[in-house]
C-alpha cells in the first residue's frame, strides 16, 4: 500500500485490509476522537446487476502523501492524484467490499457499499400433490419456486389471484450468492376459484440506489377446476310461497354447482318429483323441498306453501250493535283469523283510523265504526252500530202529574217517553194491574194513583198520576136555569091573560076623544062618555 510495497494476492490483500482496519478502528477508540477521513465517494452505495459495470469516483481537497481503491475487483494503485475511479466493467464477486483510502497525517480509508444482485433463472407455480379438480371449502397448497436469485434478504415472493394481490413473502438471510427459494401458499377454494388465475412473481426490492421500478419475474398462470356444492337461487325459489285458493304456482328450483346439479322436489313423506319446476295448489303439504344434488354435495330449501284465506271477523266477539252507557265506556275486541294473520284497524268516521285490535268507544263515537282486517288475500269490514243508551223521559206535557175525571166522562192518559232504544210503556194501576199500552182510559171507578212507566236497557222512569174526581154541577145549573125561564114565563102568561080579559069587559069608542081633566082614569063606569086610554109598554105591563 505505500510506496515499494510487495505486490500480494487479491484475497491476502483484502485479509490485510480488513485486518488494517480493524486495527485501525480499535486504535480510534482506544486513541479517542479521530478526525473524519478527508475523502469523498461520489456514491455511498451502488447496486449492480450481476457482470454488469460499476464506477464510482473518490476525491479529496486536501494535499495527501497518495490515496487509491482497494478491491477484489478493479483495484486502483496508490496515487497522489486528487480524485480517483474505481471501475469495473463485468463485476462477478459477489462478496467485494471495496474501499477508498487516503494516507495523510496517518491512513484512513472509507467503504463503498456493493450490492450485486442477479434475477431469477425461473419463477413456477404448481399444487403441491394434487390433481385434477379441487373440492370448494378444501385446503390445497399452492408452491412457488424461484431459482437462481440474489441477494434473497431483498428478495419478495407476491401471490395474485389474477390482478388481485393475496399475500407475499420475505427473507433475512444474509446470503450474497445466488440461491433457490420455495415458498407455499395455502388456500380454500370456492366457487369463484373455478378458472381462476394463480401466479407467483419474485420481485427483487433493492432500495432508492437500484433499478426502478424494481426487477420483477413473474410465473405463467395456474388455473384449476373447482367443483362446488349446489347453490339454490334464493330469488327464483322464496321460502314462504303463497298460494290463493283456485289459483295454481308454479315453483320455479335453480341451482348453481360444478358438476351442474340435478333438481327433484320432495312433497311430504314418499312422492319425488324429478323437475326443475313443481306446480302447488291448496292441497299441496305445507312443507315441499328442493334438492339440488352434484358429486360436491346436496343443498335443500324448504319451501312453506301458505294458503291464502282472507280474513274472517270473530263476530261473537264483536256484536253488530254495541250499547253504551254515558259515562261508561265499552272496549270493542276485533279478532279474525286468516292467513297470513291479519292486520287490524278500526276506521271513524272519515278521517279517523285506529291500528289496533280494541277500540275503546263512548258516548262521543260516531254511531258508526269499521273493524278492518286485511291480508294479502283479502280484506275483511265489519260495522258496528254504537248505540247510544239513553234512560227513557217521559214528556210530563202531555201527561201532567194531576188529572181530573167528572163522573160518567172517561179521559185517556198518554205516556210519551223519549230514550235509546225505544222505551216500552206501561201503566201501573193498584198492586196487581198492569196496562202495556201508550194510552189509559180512566174514570170515575180508576184508583186515585196511576203510573206510567217507561223502561229501556238504559233504564227506568216513572210518573205518578193523581186522579182527581170532579162532581158535574152543570146539569144541575141548567136544570135550575131551565126552571126559572119557565117559572118567569108561566108569570108573563098569566099577566098578560088577566089583563087581556080585563080590557074586553066595556065598549069603547075612541072616535073623536078629547081628552079630560081625568085623562089618566081608566073609565067612568055607567057613562057613554069617551074614556082616555094610555099606551101601555112591555115594561109596563111587567110591572
Amino acid at each position: 500500500m505505500q510506496e515499494g510495497s510487495l505486490s500480494l494476492t487479491p484475497s491476502f490483500r483484502i485479509f490485510y485490509l480488513r485486518l488494517l482496519g480493524f486495527c485501525f478502528l480499535y486504535f480510534s477508540s482506544v486513541a479517542g476522537t479521530q478526525a473524519e477521513c478527508p475523502v469523498q465517494l461520489s456514491q455511498q452505495r451502488v447496486v449492480v446487476r450481476y457482470n454488469g459495470s460499476v464506477a464510482v469516483n473518490c476525491n479529496t481537497s486536501i494535499t495527501h502523501k497518495g490515496m487509491g481503491w482497494e478491491a477484489s475487483e478493479g483495484g486502483v494503485p496508490m496515487t497522489r492524484d486528487k480524485m480517483i475511479t474505481w471501475t469495473v466493467s463485468h463485476l462477478t464477486e459477489w462478496d467485494i467490499e471495496p474501499f477508498c483510502y487516503i494516507n495523510h497525517e496517518e491512513q484512513c480509508q472509507v467503504q463503498l457499499l456493493v450490492t450485486i444482485y442477479k434475477t431469477p433463472d425461473s419463477v413456477s407455480i404448481s399444487i403441491v400433490d394434487h390433481s385434477g379438480p379441487m373440492i370448494a371449502g378444501q385446503l390445497y397448497e399452492l408452491q412457488c419456486d424461484v431459482h437462481d436469485v440474489a441477494p434473497v434478504q431483498y428478495l419478495t415472493v407476491k401471490w395474485y389471484k389474477g390482478q388481485t394481490l393475496l399475500n407475499q413473502n420475505t427473507f433475512t438471510e444474509d446470503i450474497k450468492n445466488p440461491v433457490n427459494k420455495t415458498v407455499t401458499l395455502l388456500i380454500r377454494p370456492d366457487r369463484a376459484d373455478d378458472g381462476a388465475q394463480y401466479s407467483c412473481a419474485a420481485e427483487l426490492e433493492l432500495g432508492a440506489e437500484g433499478p426502478q421500478p424494481p426487477p420483477n419475474k413473474t410465473s405463467e398462470s395456474l388455473s384449476f377446476t373447482v367443483y362446488f356444492k349446489p347453490i339454490i337461487d334464493e330469488n327464483k325459489l322464496p321460502s314462504i310461497v303463497p298460494v290463493f285458493r283456485g289459483y295454481p304456482e308454479v315453483l320455479v328450483c335453480e341451482a348453481e354447482g360444478n358438476p351442474k346439479p340435478t333438481i327433484s322436489w320432495i312433497l311430504g313423506t314418499n312422492v319425488i318429483v324429478y323437475n326443475e319446476t313443481l306446480t302447488i295448489s291448496e292441497s299441496t303439504p305445507e312443507h315441499v323441498y328442493c334438492i339440488a344434488d352434484n358429486s360436491a354435495g346436496r343443498t335443500t330449501r324448504q319451501v312453506n306453501v301458505s294458503i291464502q284465506v282472507k280474513p274472517i271477523i270473530d263476530e261473537n266477539k264483536l256484536p253488530s250493535i254495541v250499547p253504551v252507557f254515558r259515562g261508561n265506556p265499552e272496549v270493542l275486541v276485533c279478532e279474525a283469523e286468516g292467513n297470513p294473520k291479519p292486520t287490524i284497524s278500526w276506521i271513524l268516521g272519515t278521517n279517523v283510523i285506529v291500528y289496533n285490535e280494541t277500540l275503546t268507544i263512548s258516548e262521543s263515537t260516531p254511531e258508526h265504526v269499521y273493524c278492518v282486517a286485511n291480508n294479502s288475500a283479502g280484506r275483511t269490514t265489519r260495522q258496528v252500530n254504537v248505540s247510544i243508551q239513553v234512560k227513557p223521559i217521559i214528556n210530563e206535557n202531555k201527561l201532567p202529574s194531576i188529572v181530573p175525571v167528572f163522573r160518567g166522562y172517561p179521559e185517556v192518559l198518554v205516556c210519551e217517553a223519549e230514550g235509546n232504544p225505544k222505551p216500552t210503556i206501561s201503566w201501573i194501576l193498584g198492586t196487581n194491574v198492569i196496562v202495556y199500552n201508550e194510552t189509559l182510559t180512566i174514570s170515575e171507578s180508576t184508583p186515585e194513583h196511576v203510573y206510567c212507566v217507561a223502561n229501556n236497557s238504559a233504564g227506568r222512569t216513572t210518573r205518578q198520576v193523581n186522579v182527581v174526581l170532579k162532581e158535574d154541577y152543570l146539569p144541575l145549573i141548567a136544570g135550575l136555569i131551565a126552571v126559572t125561564v119557565v117559572f118567569i114565563s108561566v108569570i108573563f102568561i098569566f099577566i098578560y091573560s088577566i089583563y087581556y080579559k080585563t080590557a074586553k069587559m066595556g065598549r069603547y069608542s075612541l072616535k073623536d076623544a078629547k081628552p079630560s081633566a081625568q085623562n089618566e082614569n081608566i073609565a067612568q063606569n055607567g057613562k057613554h062618555s069617551p074614556i082616555p086610554m094610555k099606551k101601555l109598554s112591555q115594561s109596563d105591563i111587567l110591572a
